[in-house]
């Protein structure tokens, strides 16, 4: 992969971070600017630093709302009372966002600001969706994944690509890979939370909904990882292995959908590699716990 420096200056982290957050978004921007180097095609000596900044104040303003659409007062709502008011974190952190744009030109302006915005309306109408359900199923939480998980990813390389005026067919191809690979990573941590997300009510867990379908399995995971914080995937494989098999397969479908050209060949053999749901990620998953992001 493509080195990039940890440079937090660089990177606009907040100086007051703890070391443990400063290298947990120092891995991920650089990880995420490996991803799309790798993909895109475009000369690493022509790349624009501060592209980096603009992805990291998107991916904090849109976890900021997914946090807020998660708060108790907003969870069980059907329409979530949005307030975006001056001094709210979800304002601050849009004023930082579209603050990181501002030194470019007019056109390429709205090029990121219609992306983000309809990436935070695509989100918003999935949770609405959600909302008003009187029961999900594994097709909603699969939708919702879908339109949060795997659209933040795909609107990340979109920014990378408008900045960097990437042709056409290649940044479609890039956003394909980075959606894929959004929901590879989104499966794999639903594994991780089936047992806190099945206590706390959160039913867009794909996993969740998946062994929701095998009752008898349930019964003997729950058992099994009674008080767990995190489930490993060895203890679905060995307590429900129908929804064992049937969630690797929902990963495999969207490794599956990777591209098979350029540099894309090795993004599936990374993931298959570091963040299968075989139980060799703990290292990163241990950083990314402890990311405030």
């Amino acid at each position: 992969m493509v080195e990039l420096p940890l440079r937090w200056k660089t990177m606009d982290l907040k100086p007051y971070l703890p070391i443990y957050t400063k290298i947990g978004y120092g891995i991920m921007l650089n990880a995420i600017t490996d991803l799309w180097l790798l993909t895109s095609g475009v000369d690493r000596k022509k790349f624009d630093p501060g592209s980096i900044v603009v992805v990291k104040h998107f991916i904090g303003y849109m976890n900021t709302m997914d946090d807020y659409l998660d708060a108790p007062e907003n969870k069980h709502k059907q329409r979530p009372s949005l307030r975006f008011t001056k001094g709210d974190e979800l304002w601050e952190r849009r004023k930082e966002m579209f603050g990181s744009i501002e030194h470019y030109d007019v056109p390429r302006q709205k090029k990121i600001k219609r992306a983000i915005c309809a990436s935070a309306d695509r989100l918003l109408s999935a949770f609405v969706r959600f909302r008003s359900l009187n029961a999900i199923g594994f097709d909603d939480a699969l939708h919702i994944r879908e339109e949060t998980a795997g659209e933040l990813c795909r609107v990340t390389a979109e920014l990378f690509n408008v900045i960097h005026d990437v042709p056409s067919d290649r940044a479609r191809a890039v956003e394909t890979a980075f959606w894929n690979v959004g929901m590879v990573l989104q499966v794999h941590d639903d594994v991780g939370d089936i047992c806190k997300d099945d206590r706390e009510g959160f039913g867009e867990n794909m996993v969740l909904q998946l062994l929701n379908q095998r009752p008898e399995e349930k019964a003997r995971l729950m058992g099994a990882i009674a008080h767990k914080k995190n489930c490993p995937f060895s203890k679905i494989e060995r307590y429900a292995p129908e929804t064992a098999r049937a969630a690797r397969e929902l990963q495999d479908r969207y490794m599956a959908a990777i591209p098979d050209t350029g540099g894309f060949e090795r993004i599936r053999c990374l993931l298959d590699l570091t963040v299968s749901m075989r139980g060799r990620s703990a290292a990163l998953r241990s950083i990314i716990d402890k990311m405030e992001l």
